[in-house]
């Protein structure tokens, strides 16, 4: 983890796993009824119930029981189809943090800016925590991290405000995949492990930097600017989602198409052999990859599925 200078100390990442509340208790209402809109989608057109589910990627344990939507795709499907299969998680993590680290006889220091390097050297110090127990964690200058890439860094900078009642082991994704092994259903993923990791590690210098840069420039009121998307994720507007997300588009487009679109266009191929296999299914990534023009949604329909939001 990195933190800038003034913040090393009184960070605490709590980690705690959400309770799981039994299918069988959970109540569902009859399909009829009307909710309030939600990030779900069912193709209605589809051969058996498929869900299209938009997440979050960190929640709080106050967000659970999640919306009606949430729970019917998760009642009714067989099968969940993830951004990436998790059963491989500790693969992905292994080749994500080898994919950090610049190859022997390089690093950091003729990749970037000097003078990003020279503030860099003089405000981020690193924190690792130490396993041992009643050890506190060690922290150390950005010398010792030269060997990671800028995008890696910015993937983990870390200050107070990142701290909320929100946090990843509270997350959507966790909750499907949690209720999928409980419930022995099958699970699977839209890319492979070494596409998932390459939508990062694929970045070219320049944009790596870029998105160190925008990380450290954030602006002191994200958590505002988190707290409106994660309204809007709460009402199914993804209209809003999709402004949210305008910035990035503007200032770095190749950044954002990797990001979300070029992904979009790989997966609904994806999306319809899983559709066609006839099998109760639920898709669950992230909510932007159901926005706007190049989304998933937009796509389907494009292909003559018929698409209503829950």
């Amino acid at each position: 983890m990195f933190l800038p200078a003034r913040r090393v100390f009184g960070v605490w990442i709590a980690l705690a796993m959400v309770g799981i509340a039994p299918l069988s208790a959970i109540a569902v209402s009859p399909a009829h009824k009307k909710f309030p809109k939600s990030c779900v989608w069912r193709v209605t057109n589809a051969k058996a119930p498929f869900y299209l589910v938009g997440s979050i990627h960190a929640l709080s344990k106050s967000d659970y029981p999640l919306p009606v939507p949430y729970e019917i795709a998760l009642r009714n499907s067989k099968r969940f189809v993830f951004e990436f299969d998790p059963n491989r998680g500790a693969e992905f993590e292994r080749k994500f943090e080898a994919a950090a680290k610049y190859p022997p006889g390089t690093d950091i220091r003729s990749k970037i800016d000097p003078q990003l390097l020279a503030w860099l050297r003089k405000n981020i110090f690193t924190v690792k925590a130490d396993s041992r127990r009643g050890k506190r964690a060690g922290v150390a200058g950005f010398d010792s991290e030269f060997c990671y890439k800028p995008w890696w860094i910015a993937q983990h900078l870390a200050a107070p405000a990142s701290y909320s009642k929100s946090s990843a082991s509270h997350g959507l994704d966790n909750y499907f995949v949690d209720h999928a092994k409980m419930t022995r259903k099958e699970i699977g993923g839209l890319e492979s492990v070494d596409e998932h990791v390459a939508v990062l590690d694929g970045l070219s210098d320049r944009d790596s930097e870029f998105m160190l840069r925008d990380a450290l420039t954030q602006p002191t009121d994200s958590q505002k600017d988190f707290s409106r998307m994660y309204k809007a994720w709460r009402r199914g507007d993804i209209d809003t989602l999709w402004a949210g997300d305008a910035r990035l588009r503007n200032e770095a487009p190749r950044i954002a198409a990797r990001l979300v679109e070029n992904r979009n266009v790989k997966w609904v191929p994806r999306i319809e052999a899983e559709l066609k296999t006839g099998k109760p299914t639920a898709i669950v990534a992230g909510a932007l990859h159901f926005a706007g023009p190049r989304g998933v949604i937009a796509l389907l329909q494009a292909r003559g599925y018929q698409i209503e939001q829950l």
